[in-house]
């Protein structure tokens, strides 16, 4: 005997829903095979699942897109903060810097080999330490340091800090959405089991077979499994094609 199969994507889920309310709208209420309290919970479970899934759908394509933007601004910020101790490290090997201006940064342990930046918090962390670092040895009489200047470095480390906060909100938008579709998913499922447990039992039929066939007009879905489709007659498979296979 072939068993019901709940919806497993949101696709299914959908065209669960959408398959009843499809019916409800060619059949009088009193043919239904479902209450109209029913009918009423059918509508606002569909609006409120495919709203918080097209809402969920936003948020990612929109995080998707931001994060062009982001990694652009990771990159010159990047490159424009490496630059920079780069120049600090040369100017003290051309003799126009001393080293202890390393102090200033919080390079003196790295003398000539440079910290690697991995990630956005470590590039967010040495960018903050040239910046103040800069500032404080200038005021104590330091010519600037150029090519790239610290006045480039903080306008692609500020827009690469704004960035990465935009993109977290944005991170966190798309995870509560989730959050919600999720929580939907569950309940979304709970109600089809309902709605179908009224159907099969209000579908009126001579055998069982036809049973699933008028209940499946709602989008009831049954699954045959490998081993009883080998025993199906060729004639039975014809008639139960709307039926799906698993294996």
């Amino acid at each position: 005997m072939p068993y019901r199969r709940l919806p497993t994507t949101d696709k299914a889920r959908l065209r669960a829903l959408n398959s009843a309310l499809i019916v409800a709208e060619e059949v009088n209420l009193e043919k239904l095979a479902f209450s109209a309290a029913i009918l009423e919970e059918l509508k606002l479970v569909k609006t409120n699942f495919e709203n918080s899934l097209t809402q969920y759908e936003a948020d990612v394509r929109f995080q998707v897109k931001k994060s062009k933007e982001y990694k652009t601004a990771y990159q010159k910020a990047y490159i424009y903060v490496t630059h920079f101790m780069q120049v600090i490290v040369m100017m003290i090997e051309r003799g126009e810097l001393k080293e202890d201006v390393l102090e200033h940064f919080g390079l003196q342990k790295y003398n000539e080999k440079l910290p690697r930046i991995n990630s956005e918090s470590e590039l967010l962390n040495w960018g903050a330490k040239l910046i103040e670092g800069e500032q404080k040895r200038k005021q104590k009489g330091g010519s600037p340091i150029y090519n790239p200047s610290i006045a480039l470095v903080k306008v692609n480390f500020e827009n690469f800090n704004e960035a990465a906060i935009y993109q977290s909100t944005l991170k966190k938008s798309s995870i509560r959405s989730f959050d919600k579709v999720k929580k939907l998913r569950n309940s979304t499922n709970d109600f089809i089991s309902r709605m179908w447990n009224e159907i099969e039992e209000n579908v009126e039929s001579d055998s069982p077979k036809h049973s699933r066939q008028l209940a499946q007009e709602y989008g009831v879905v049954y699954v045959f499994r490998r081993k009883e489709k080998k025993k199906l007659k060729s004639l039975d498979l014809q008639r139960d094609l709307l039926f799906e296979f698993v294996t």
